[in-house]
């Protein structure tokens, strides 16, 4: 069933009369717009691409077959109000945490309007890869495993972490890349135990651990690794840890296959570094999905409700974070199959000393 067709099911399952889309991912999904403004409205089997003056051409030139392309004048609210009248749209479903507040309460303010607001129907859709898509993802990480192959070489002492993202950033144009799908983290030495350490100003020493999560977007389609790297010679407490999250990891991708839960797979890498007596160490969940979203359904973690199935995408990406000291995460992007995953990112697990 092709994309436009699932779409309309989920309004008719879901008892209205319209649904309004206003994530630019999910705009992207269905009508293979790319722009970064627009709406979307499905009602009565149409779909109407709803964009203003800058966007027309580009919607048209892109926009599916049976997607139909408007362009509204003025403020946006008052058009949606009067489609909305002239379709007898009396209930008319909303993203409820993908709409601005202003553009919800122009929409509450309507008298015949009954809002129902909804949760992740588009992104239910887009849970599972077809084909295409994974084809897509398989050379994005390939632009991507080669970017940070390329800058390596370019790692030395005295740089900043931001030297290292920029060089890396660079290669992801290079190399066929849009952009960074997230601001890349280059976090060395002590700051590598934030979890989030985005590129900062210092200078890389040698024998610091550098953890470096980077990723790109191509052709809309996100990317997501991790690796942690030494320059110069480890000493025997990272080398310990970061053998104990190579394990981890290893363990987390040899336990995905369609069917099992992914809470399961949170709580297997959680028990083994538990068993490793770094528990309290490991302080986030063990990975999510990506595709035209960096993070995206379905999550991996202890409350996670998802059970895995086959041609999702999900990050594994077990760390150890030791305050004021260092910090080391691995992280590999798998594509679940019925009996195992296929792993994207082909980047050794082995150490990268320098």
């Amino acid at each position: 069933m092709d994309r436009l067709k699932r779409f309309f099911k989920i309004i008719t399952n879901n008892n209205m009369d319209a649904l309004l889309v206003t994530s630019i991912p999910n705009i992207r999904y269905i009508s293979n717009f790319t722009g970064e403004e627009g709406f979307l409205l499905g009602l009565n089997g149409e779909a109407y691409l709803i964009v203003d003056s800058r966007f027309t051409d580009q919607a048209k030139s892109e926009a599916a077959k049976n997607i139909n392309v408007i362009e509204y004048k003025g403020k946006f609210p008052p058009f949606l109000q009067q489609m909305l009248a002239s379709k007898k749209v009396h209930w008319l479903g909303i993203e409820k945490v993908r709409i601005n507040y202003s553009l919800y309460s122009s929409l509450e303010s309507i008298p015949f309007l009954k809002i129902v607001p909804t949760n992740d129907l588009v992104e239910e859709m887009r849970i599972i890869k077809d084909k295409e898509e994974i084809e897509t993802m398989k050379k994005a990480f390939k632009a991507s495993t080669k970017s940070f192959n390329d800058t390596l070489p370019f790692i030395k002492e005295g740089i900043s972490e931001k030297d290292i993202a920029a060089e890396l950033e660079y290669r992801f144009r290079k190399n066929g890349g849009e952009k960074s799908s997230f601001d890349t983290i280059v976090a060395s030495g002590k700051r590598g135990a934030f979890p989030h350490g985005v590129a900062s100003d210092k200078k890389i020493k040698a024998n610091e651990p550098i953890v470096i999560d980077f990723g790109l977007f191509y052709h809309g389609y996100a990317t997501d690794t991790t690796r942690t790297i030494i320059l110069g010679k480890p000493k025997n407490k990272f080398k310990k840890i970061y053998g104990i999250v190579k394990d981890a990891q290893a363990l987390g991708r040899e336990s995905v296959k369609s069917g099992v839960k992914a809470s399961n797979v949170d709580k297997i890498v959680r028990d083994f570094i538990k068993e490793k007596g770094f528990g309290n160490y490991f302080t986030h969940g063990l990975g999510h999905g990506v595709g035209l979203e960096i993070h995206e359904n379905p999550f991996v973690n202890e409350g996670s409700t998802f059970t895995l199935e086959e041609n999702m995408v999900i990050t594994i990406e077990p760390g150890i974070y030791l305050q004021g000291k260092f910090g080391t995460r691995i992280e590999d992007t798998t594509l679940v199959e019925k009996e195992g995953c296929f792993n994207l990112t082909d980047i050794t697990h082995d150490l990268i000393i320098l």
